[in-house]
């Protein structure tokens, strides 16, 4: 009969355990600030993603391209509105109702951006500032530089 013993560590082995724990958790005490990082980035980039805030920025870039080589811009309707000049074109981008439209020579109308309790329009030199109320409650405003043809 064999008896049975205890296998003895080499004396180089011992330890090992106490190290690899100690090497996780510095691991992990690295990693978790980027875990918090990754978290509080990906926290903005959903907001930023919200359908109001992409949905002003594709507006913002329409008129922007509308206000570039024109001959003349004029504020309409009490400022809730401006008039475009380009050649024989002319365009209005006002608010209505709850959206903004832009009509071609007054004829018909194409929804620009929605979502607006109020919009206001003003023109302070070669400089047009846009200030909207979302209905989400957020402020946006914006300022265009308008150029000559």
């Amino acid at each position: 009969m064999r008896r049975v013993t205890k296998q003895r560590i080499a004396a180089d082995e011992r330890g090992v355990v106490y190290y690899n724990v100690l090497l996780d958790l510095i691991l992990v005490a690295t990693l978790l600030p980027l875990i918090v990082i990754f978290y509080l980035y990906t926290a903005n980039y959903m907001e930023d993603m919200e359908a109001g805030n992409i949905e002003w920025r594709l507006f913002s870039a329409e008129v922007q391209s509308y206000l570039s080589s024109v001959d003349a811009v004029q504020i309409i309707n009490d400022g809730t509105g401006f008039r475009v000049f380009r050649g024989v074109e002319e365009y209005d981008i006002e608010l209505y109702g709850s959206f903004i439209r832009k009509q071609k020579f007054d004829k018909g109308h194409e929804i620009m951006m929605t979502g607006l309790s109020h919009c206001s329009f003003s023109l302070e030199g070669d400089v047009l500032k846009i200030t909207a109320l979302l209905l989400n409650g957020s402020e946006e405003r914006y300022e265009y530089a308008i150029t000559g043809p």
